[in-house]
């Protein structure tokens, strides 16, 4: 069985499209997602730490949106997972799954990388 794309490539091809083939804009909005999806982890683990489920959820779900708009759909996912746990005040496998995510989103922050327009 093959493993899903790390991203998603017509989601990226159509987000290019709507900049109106601006690859330049392209690049600024894939360097902005990375650099906020670093903070939005930071705060992951705060919330964590914190036992604070409304904080987990905003970050959770702030991440989601604008993952699966860059065609991280299984970063996405997992980002919605998190999101409904701290929705329920499941707090108890946070560090768990703040732990998947950070490492789903090395692999996206990677392939973004090298899938970004030069």
């Amino acid at each position: 069985m093959t493993q899903p794309e790390v991203i998603d490539r017509a989601a990226l091809n159509d987000l290019l499209a709507t900049t109106g083939n601006d690859s330049t804009f392209l690049v600024e909005l894939i360097d902005s997602y990375l650099e906020d999806a670093v903070e939005q982890l930071a705060a992951m683990w705060r919330a964590v730490n914190d036992a604070d489920a409304e904080r987990l959820r905003r970050a959770a779900h702030s991440l989601k949106s604008t993952s699966a708009s860059l065609g991280a759909r299984k970063l996405a996912g997992l980002c919605q997972q998190v999101e409904q746990h701290a929705r329920e005040g499941t707090l108890g496998l946070g560090a768990e799954s703040v732990a998947s995510l950070e490492a789903a989103f090395v692999e996206v922050d990677r392939e973004l990388r090298l899938l970004r327009p030069a």
